[in-house]
């Protein structure tokens, strides 16, 4: 396994954090790594301040620039293929397989969708995903390559005329038809992170769901979820609140709260973005993507 190349990480200090020593500061600010990190970090002269190498004495002030300069480092191994669906001058709609994050974070820089896109060819260098799947989801995400297409479609995300739908495996063979989960998303602690969750204290969530097909025997069911708002983890929580959590995933159980201490992004939970319609930022014209699951539902 060969390292990546390292990463420089860069923030500026927020005003409610001046005062804060250099190690306080990222124990504080970056839960996700331990304070032995940050020690380590600093140890080795790789953060640095305003362009200078830190000191353990330094105070923060409002405004600072700090670096984090990662060393490289191995990446677990994902699957990095993806397919391209849609592609012009402006738009790249790809299809991303199940485990391949999509935007570094974590253990993950150049194993992300966003690295593999980027570097497969000289027209997608500047290409940004216009929205995220989880990592454990399949499926098509778009990706803007012109500054018109990342601002307009954006812009057509944030206002939710795009359309979107997803085919998800659930256990049992509950569910009505139709149906829709209404269920309010909010954070809660879990572990070193934050984590969605349905909670009557979350923000207002909608998702249409509708049962396509019943196995019975297994006692699976495929259905169809369109998520009308944009919350993360939103399709997971809301059949899992409806009493029909998704096969394979590890962390959403029967009331959309947390049956376990695993990370939102692991597990082979079955759940694809399956069709994407969007107007085009250019030619002004409905495109209208589709895209099947390699599951089906006899899948376990």
């Amino acid at each position: 396994m060969t390292p990546n190349s390292g990463y420089i990480y860069r923030d500026r200090v927020p005003e409610g954090f001046a005062g804060l020593g250099v190690l306080d500061y990222h124990r504080t600010r970056f839960v996700h790594s331990t304070a032995e990190v940050w020690i380590e970090a600093l140890a080795a002269g790789r953060l640095r301040i305003n362009g200078r190498t830190a000191q353990d004495q330094d105070v923060l002030c409002a405004g600072d620039r700090l670096e984090y300069h990662r060393a490289p480092w191995n990446e677990p191994e994902v699957p990095l293929k993806f397919e391209v669906c849609f592609e012009d001058e402006d738009v790249l709609a790809a299809i991303k397989p199940s485990g391949l994050q999509v935007l570094p974070a974590g253990p993950f820089f150049e194993n992300t969708l966003l690295h593999q896109v980027r570097a497969s060819a000289t027209s997608r260098a500047d290409a940004s995903p216009i929205h995220r799947l989880g990592r454990g989801t399949s499926g098509l995400i778009l990706f803007g390559k012109s500054p018109l297409a990342r601002a307009e479609l954006a812009r057509q995300f944030r206002d939710f005329e795009t359309r979107k739908s997803y085919l998800a495996l659930v256990i049992g063979c509950g569910l009505p038809h139709s149906a829709l989960a209404r269920h309010p998303i909010g954070k809660v602690p879990h572990g070193r992170l934050q984590i969605h969750v349905a909670s009557v204290l979350g923000k207002p969530a909608l998702t249409r769901v509708r049962v396509l097909r019943r196995d019975t025997e297994a006692q699976r069911s495929l259905v169809c979820a369109q998520p009308i708002t944009g919350r993360a983890d939103q399709i997971r929580i809301h059949l899992a609140a409806l009493g029909a959590p998704i096969v394979g995933d590890p962390l959403f159980g029967a009331g959309g709260t947390p049956i376990s201490d695993a990370r939102p992004g692991e597990g082979g939970y079955h759940l694809h973005a399956a069709a994407l319609s969007f107007v085009h930022p250019r030619t002004q014209r409905w495109i209208k993507l589709r895209s099947l699951p390699t599951w089906s539902l006899g899948a376990r």
